[in-house]
């Protein structure tokens, strides 16, 4: 009988094997479209099988019975966008609309073309809705009226596509005659027609956020067309395939297009910098089509095996030299994708250290410029002018409990003090280091202010005097580069570069235990834990380069490794449950405290992360960075992609995985089921991209419904929303 949860460790396996968050099955023949609803909860996709189904994006399950017509194959989908109905075209030539409280009985059923309606689509006022077909024309019908359109004519072949402008007041239609038409939705009659003919049939089309361009897929590639000025088209991306989908993301930054069996995300050309492209491979056969949800976070993609498939997006797609960059599963997706961050710039430059305030407000930097800024956490502008004062290059920033002070350590040897509120120095500069100061930390209760130099020293002042304590100085066997003191404020703790950690009774001064040596050659950060049984070290060493002891004994509990370079900054959070860190590789890191296992990667900076903080509510991660910028990333959205480390303790389990997915004990027990994109990484060789499936002793729900269990998990569904 299982005692724990099932847990799924990836070695050089992306999170979900690359982008695709699920795949949606139920279609029993080739799912021809699908549409988001405009609150991104829904997804409507329809098929060859003659059915529409409508899905919950919270949880992936049908919302409820499949919608049957009677008009043979379903070709087109539309949601209305106050999201309370559906319309269909299909291969029939007759358009339906269901309304989702009455889904028995199709609430209109018009016809009119004498042909398979190939599209469908309603303003996005709700006021119309317009209909193409392979009969050459057009169809605009009033949603209160509909039996009444207006029927436009000029395409001289099948249309296959329309798209209506973001003001509801023009609609475009593309053509087997390949041309675009622009359409006055009011009067039905045709504002523009594409200049020249493309020398392939226009698929499929859409209009970019600012309503002045369209986006139109074809046998070329994707072309953008610019109405106002009649400009030549220009060529985004080009392929072997007919391009059959495109869509823009509501941003009118990206655009997703699909053509064979690949989804394509492409970023627009923006002044002097080309367009970039991530391919997502994964459909068996053609896709057909490909749509943002409406908050551009996700993609679905429909395709002629039967399936839909949700991909996670970005907005923020990083600029490559290529053209387009095959997405491969044993890469990490943090090597395609920036991982949505905030970023304050200012410093001219390294910044060097980072402190979050109490109240997750503020965020104070220091930088090798020699100055301290305070940010605006919110809006990322800066508060208050530089604080200026230090001679050298500062080390080392720290807020006090109470957020009414900053204190810097710098290369000048001092310790300053600032009013955080009026941004100005306190007091004079503690003097007494006669050497670099590296780091500064209150206590918790903020009446003590520790300090770390290469003096080889801790020196303990009082906040209040801004004096040195009658304890101390206290010595390290070497040069101190970090300094931590213990949640109950009774200990203060200092990593050398020698790769020893010292830890004293703040009060007397007095060694609690003997030095730890650690198999660092330079221990670069410390931190205690917040139940102060352990205390995290990182820094230099060929592979351990972060490391977790237990106090009391000395004992090595935890060892976290996945950074392929130095880490300068290691991190609890306020919550204990996750553990940050930043390096020399450019990238911020986040583990599980517990395990030590890795969650997810944030990639973003160019240059060295000195410096790593959580906000108090454990839900953000703040970095600086010799690349002289300071990021601000969601924790709680970061994107999952860890290439975790072989010796991963846990025991697989004696498994085999059968043809429908599951996994099944040798006694014929079903344990668990592996989505299709894991199977080819099961039990491969240990060193290669691989999956393993093992018992872990923690919290599980259980139920014979998945999406009961998620509910019973799950206090805000909203977040989930796929």
């Amino acid at each position: 009988m299982c005692t724990g949860l099932v847990s799924v460790g990836l070695f050089r396996v992306s999170h979900h094997a690359g982008k695709l968050v699920t795949t949606l099955c139920g279609h029993e023949g080739a799912v021809n479209s699908v549409a988001y609803s405009s609150d991104g909860l829904l997804l409507a996709s329809a098929s060859s099988d003659g059915t529409v189904r409508i899905w919950d994006m919270r949880t992936g399950e049908e919302m409820m019975s499949p919608l049957r017509g009677e008009d043979g194959a379903v070709w087109s989908v539309a949601i209305a966008p106050d999201c309370k109905s559906v319309v269909l075209g299909t291969e029939s030539g007759s358009v339906r609309t269901w309304r989702f409280a009455n889904t028995h009985i199709p609430v209109q059923r018009v016809n009119g073309h004498s042909a398979a309606v190939s599209s469908v689509s309603y303003s996005p006022n709700g006021c119309c809705l317009a209909s193409g077909s392979l009969d050459h024309t057009v169809r605009l019908w009033n949603v209160e009226t509909p039996h009444r359109p207006i029927v436009l004519k000029g395409h001289t072949d099948k249309v296959h596509t329309l798209a209506f402008s973001p003001d509801s007041l023009a609609l475009a239609t593309g053509s087997e005659d390949q041309t675009i038409h622009i359409w006055d939705v009011t009067t039905g009659k045709l504002r523009y027609k594409s200049p020249q003919h493309h020398e392939k049939p226009i698929r499929s089309l859409c209009f970019l956020s600012d309503g002045q361009k369209i986006a139109a897929g074809s046998g070329d590639g994707i072309i953008l067309c610019k109405l106002r000025t009649e400009r030549s088209a220009v060529l985004l991306h080009s392929s072997s395939s007919h391009v059959l989908s495109v869509n823009s993301s509501s941003d009118g930054n990206l655009i997703v297009s699909a053509y064979g069996k690949s989804v394509c995300i492409s970023t627009l050309p923006r002044f002097r910098v080309k367009t970039t492209s991530l391919i997502l491979g994964g459909h068996t056969e053609t896709v057909l089509a490909a749509a943002f949800s409406h908050n551009c976070l996700y993609i679905a993609s429909a395709s002629t095996d039967h399936t839909i498939r949700i991909w996670s997006s970005s907005r923020r797609l990083k600029v490559q030299p290529a053209a387009a960059h095959e997405a491969t599963d044993n890469e990490p997706v943090s090597a395609l994708f920036m991982s949505d961050s905030r970023v304050l710039t200012g410093h001219s430059r390294s910044v060097s250290s980072i402190a979050v305030s109490p109240d997750s407000m503020v965020i104070v930097s220091g930088s090798t410029d020699r100055s301290v800024r305070i940010w605006d956490a919110q809006t990322g502008a800066a508060m208050l002018p530089p604080l200026l004062g230090h001679t050298g290059g500062v080390h080392s920033v720290a807020i006090s409990s109470d957020g009414r002070l900053i204190a810097s350590g710098s290369l000048d040897n001092t310790v300053r003090l600032w009013d955080m509120q009026k941004g100005k120095a306190v007091g004079q500069n503690m003097q007494g280091h006669s050497d670099a100061v590296n780091a500064v930390v209150f206590s918790p209760d903020a009446r003590w202010l520790a300090s770390g130099s290469n003096d080889k020293t801790v020196r303990i002042w009082d906040v209040a005097t801004q004096q040195a304590s009658t304890v101390g100085p206290l010595f390290c066997h070497n040069a101190v580069l970090t300094v931590a003191i213990s949640p109950n404020g009774r200990l203060v703790a200092a990593g050398d570069d020698g790769g020893y950690i010292c830890i004293w009774q703040i009060e007397t001064g007095q060694p609690a235990r003997e030095p730890l040596h650690t198999h660092l050659s330079h221990v670069n950060s410390i931190a205690f834990s917040p139940d102060e049984t352990f205390i995290l070290s990182s820094g230099r060493h060929s592979r351990e380069r972060a490391q977790i002891w237990n106090i009391d004994t000395g004992e090595q509990a935890l060892t976290l490794n996945g950074h392929s370079k130095d880490v300068y900054s290691a991190v609890y959070s306020p919550d204990g449950r996750f553990i940050g860190t930043g390096a020399d590789d450019m990238t911020v890191r986040i583990w599980d405290a517990v395990t030590g296992v890795p969650v997810a990667v944030l990639a973003g900076h160019n240059s060295t992360v000195w410096s790593v903080a959580f906000t108090p509510d454990s839900r953000s991660i703040v970095s600086g960075s010799a690349d002289n910028m300071i990021r601000f990333w969601d924790r709680t959205r970061a994107t999952i992609a860890c290439p975790a480390s072989d010796d991963y303790a846990a025991t697989p389990l004696h498994v085999s995985i059968q043809d429908n997915g599951w996994l099944q004990t040798p006694s014929g027990e079903l344990v668990l089921w592996v989505p299709t994109e894991y199977h080819s990484y099961l039990y491969t060789p240990r060193g290669s991209p691989r999956v393993a499936i093992a018992f872990e002793n923690s919290g599980w729900h259980r139920g014979e419904s998945w999406t009961a269990c998620w509910r019973s998990g799950t206090t805000d569904p909203s977040s989930h929303v796929l």
